[in-house]
């Protein structure tokens, strides 16, 4: 009997994403580890040679399903399109950076058939110590730690906390879309 290897669709996409991003031709490589219990390394190890030296670095995914929120009752309510919603999780140290994915379909009423690239996701990277500060300050507006923590975005253009902030001030995470933070990833790679 041939081994089966599978891989969840999150780390799919976003290892075709950083083969993009991150091409081979610039001395970038993506590894998906073969193993399911490799702890804290859940998509890849990005890896940059270099005078025939080696620089790794490890990631991890946590994905969420993206809902599409209903119309508010009232006008005066302000809600975003889309919601991603994260369970609270250990972040191992194993991992240095996390990335938090959430896939949607832009325009749900679209009745022609789509391509794979139509679909969007919401894809935030984080240093391993950026998320344990995210995750240790994740409270309930009562101040209790929350079990849950969760992103509201109409599109790529602003991605702010709706769940997990206990002054529910949505503050702006739209800087730490993978989009925006690249650099951080060759610069790790480079040191």
């Amino acid at each position: 009997m041939d081994p089966i290897f599978t891989l969840q669709w999150s780390e799919f996409v976003l290892a075709e994403r950083l083969q993009e991003d991150l091409p081979k031709k610039h001395g970038y490589s993506v590894w998906i580890p073969l193993s399911r219990q490799e702890k804290g390394v859940d998509l890849a190890i990005l890896r940059r040679r270099r005078d025939g030296t080696t620089k790794t670095v490890t990631l991890q995914v946590k994905a969420s399903r993206t809902y599409r929120t209903s119309e508010p009752k009232r006008e005066a309510t302000q809600r975003h399109a889309f919601h991603t919603w994260f369970n609270r999780f250990e972040v191992p140290d194993e991992a240095d950076f996390i990335l938090l994915f959430g896939q949607y379909a832009p325009d749900v009423a679209r009745t022609r058939n789509v391509g794979p690239h139509w679909y969007k996701d919401m894809t935030l990277l984080f240093t391993n110590h950026e998320m344990k500060e995210l995750i240790s300050n994740c409270r309930t507006v009562g101040g209790k730690e929350d079990r849950m923590f969760a992103f509201g975005f109409d599109d790529d253009s602003k991605i702010v906390q709706v769940r997990g902030d206990a002054g529910r001030g949505q503050r702006d995470f739209t800087p730490y879309l993978l989009s925006n933070r690249l650099d951080l990833l060759r610069n790790a790679l480079d040191a």
